[in-house]
Formats: C-alpha cells, structure tokens, sequence
C-alpha cells in the first residue's frame, strides 16, 4: 500500500490492515474508528446523501460532533448500493479488504449482492462482521435494532434508577460502545486465526448480547437464586458503603467498600473507629442490612468537609473514594492533564479540538488520531477508485451517472 492509501506509519500496530465500513448509528463505525486509531486503512462507505450522523446530534460550524468523532482515522467514499454498478463497485472495495463492518438490518448486504458467500469467493481471507440488535436469526431479527431498545431489552435499563423511580435510560449509547468493543476483539482474534488456517469468516454480534455478557451477575443469581436485580440508585447490594455523598462546597464523591477491609478503613477515617470492630458491621452482608444507618452516617460527615478535605481523610486512610466530576471538572483534573487523557488534535474545520485519547498505551506501537471526521461527502471516492484501476474517465461518468460522488 502506497503513503496516500494509510497515511499512517508502519509503527501503527495494525497498519497494513484494511477495513471496509459500510454502516452508521453507531456500533458498526465505532468498531471501524477503533480499528483505525490503532493505523488499520479504514475506507468508510456511505450514501449519496451522507451517513445518518452527519445529521444527529450537537453541531458547530455547520459539522456534527458525532460525525467528527466515530468518523476520525477514515477515508470516505460515497456510493449508491442500490445501484448495481454501485454494488459492482463494493464488490471490488472488498475484494482488496481485509474485515468488512456492517450493522444494517439483517438482510440489507444480501439484498445488494453482498452476501458473505458470495464476497468470499473473490477473498476467501474475508472477516464480515454483522452487527444487529437482536441478531441474525429469530423472531426479533427485523426489529429496528437501537442501541436505547437493546439497552432496554437485556435488562440493564430495569435495573438502572433510583428505588422509588421509573427505570433510568442513560445519556450516551452504551450498547453500540459496548458491542464495538467486541467487535474490535473477535475481528483481532479472527485475523489471528486467519494466519494458521488462510481463511476469513463471519462474525455475528447483537447489541442486547453484549451487554448481557457485562451483566453475568445478574443473569446468575436470577439462574441460581431466583433473584430479580432491582434498581438501587447508588446503592450496591454486595458492597456496604457503596454511594454518592454531597460536600460542604456542593460538590460529590463516591465510596465504595467492595472489601471489608475497606469498610473498616471507612469508619476509621470518619471518626467511628468502634464500628471497626463491631462485629455487627463486620460484613457486607451485615452492613447491607444497615445501609440506611450507615448511609446516613457517611452523608453528615461528607456535607461537614469540602470536596478536598473529605477526600484528603479519605485517601489518607487507603479508602476506594474519589470525586464525581461533571466534563467540565474533569477537563480541567490535574491527573487527566498529566497522563494526557484527552487528544488535542487541530481540525481543518474546527480548529483545535478535544478527543478522548486512545485507550490502549502501546510503548513501541501507538496509535494516533491521523484526521477527525471528514466533512466533504466522497472526499476520498476518486482516490480508492484509482487504486482500484479506475481511470478519471471511468470515475467522471459515474460520479455524473449518479452512481457515486467522488470529490
């Protein structure tokens, strides 16, 4: 591959890798932006229109914020699939690829042509991962697969609220992040396996799956116990004391007492060392059957000291506590700016711009932010078509065919 098709270095751990994107909101991106932060070739496929994203959520300058981010790292090309010259196109984009990510309803690549059975004769090393709601078979498989619904569905949103409450959606789609995350694994573990067989393979994920796989807890004590998870607020049923508690200055931190050595520590730091030796309190199961006693406790002490000062006495006594920061606190954290958890990054369109930093700290290989999201629709359509073989001429009729867009 020639610098204009990775601009990335041959350091990148997965440089040399190429991934085809064709999805939108939001797992299936997020799984190829992964794969790109860390040097993959990631050539987006969207609509003549532009993806979804471009269009949801917060926007500045005209620009979507979502788009910037699940869109960084990749070169975009802009097809009409439904067209068979389009699909025709996709077809020889794959055939040069590595892993190909799509999250449409089941049933949308065959509906194109581009059933795995079918690719995979042209590239028999093919790794597709399929991504859906409610996956692939059964009688949900053309349900509209929402991150929110899966969320709903596997039984964490019941669990999530206050006791006296309605179930709790939360603010960001935990569902398609989480499910990126597996993504990003069984793609590594299948190109892992590819090199002692020579062969690709399909991989099915659905979202309310992955999260049920975070939540084994709850599906074992229902298995063995009978026991239904209920919504706590901040409360914690195995760890007594587990909760928010507000500052003198209005400001919050947690606590959480997983260990019984903690909770000792607990007491100790907030001036009841007898219960430290209280056999009453000895235990989460026994102090969980005080938790409205020791809740009380821990909320006047935290609502007599600031923020700094509770922490202080917490810390000093090895107490599992910190502050709940809102993004505003967290920005301006001394530690978030000495390890460098936020990437500054300058944008054609945005100018500098804050990103959250790869996660993964390589010390040999690491990955990089090369470009958040590009703004121009095929930007990068003429550059993957001319790799392909594709002259100007053959580029020119179908951009005026209407057939793709090519910058």
């Amino acid at each position: 591959m020639g610098e204009a098709v990775m601009q990335s270095t041959s350091k990148s751990p997965l440089h040399g890798l190429r991934v085809v994107d064709v999805g939108s909101i939001f797992a299936g991106p997020v799984v190829g932006a992964m794969l790109g932060d860390l040097g993959a070739d990631v050539i987006k496929v969207e609509p003549l229109a532009g993806d979804d994203v471009r269009r949801l959520g917060a926007q500045k300058n005209g620009v979507s914020l979502w788009w910037k981010f699940t869109a960084r790292n990749k070169r975009l090309v802009s097809l009409d699939l439904r067209h068979p010259e389009g699909a025709d196109i996709m077809r020889r984009i794959i055939a040069a690829a590595d892993v190909v990510v799509e999250n449409f309803r089941p049933g949308k690549m065959e509906s194109w042509g581009l059933d795995y059975a079918s690719l995979s004769k042209d590239n028999p090393g093919l790794i597709m991962l399929h991504i859906s709601g409610y996956g692939r078979q059964g009688p949900y498989r053309d349900f509209p697969g929402f991150g929110t619904l899966a969320e709903s569905f596997s039984g964490m949103v019941y669990t999530n609220g206050q006791p006296d409450g309605p179930p709790s959606l939360l603010q960001f789609p935990i569902a398609d992040q989480v499910t990126a995350l597996f993504g990003v694994q069984s793609i590594l573990a299948a190109t892992i396996e590819k090199q002692r067989s020579g062969l690709g393979q399909e991989i099915e994920l659905s979202l309310y799956e992955s999260l049920l796989a975070l939540m084994g807890n709850m599906v074992l004590n229902y298995d063995q116990l009978g026991d239904v998870m209920q919504r706590r607020g901040n409360r914690s049923k195995s760890s007594v004391p587990r909760n928010a508690y507000q500052t003198a200055d209005d400001r919050w931190l947690v606590v959480s007492a997983t260990t019984d050595s903690i909770a000792r520590r607990v007491f100790r730091a907030i001036g009841r060392p007898e219960l430290a030796q209280d056999p009453a309190y000895a235990t989460n199961q026994e102090r969980a059957a005080r938790a409205d006693e020791i809740d009380e406790m821990m909320s006047e002490w935290a609502r007599r000291h600031t923020l700094d000062e509770a922490l202080s006495i917490l810390q000093a006594h090895e107490v599992a506590t910190g502050p709940i920061n809102d993004v505003a606190q967290f920005f301006e954290d001394p530690h978030v700016k000495a390890v460098g958890s936020l990437y500054e990054h300058l944008d054609e369109d945005l100018g500098k711009m804050r990103m959250p930093a790869i996660p993964p700290k390589f010390s040999r290989t690491p990955g990089e932010v090369r470009w958040a999201g590009k703004r121009e629709i095929g930007k990068d359509t003429r550059a993957v078509l001319q790799e392909l073989g594709y002259s100007d001429e053959d580029i020119d009729s179908l951009a005026e065919r209407k057939i793709i867009i090519a910058a």
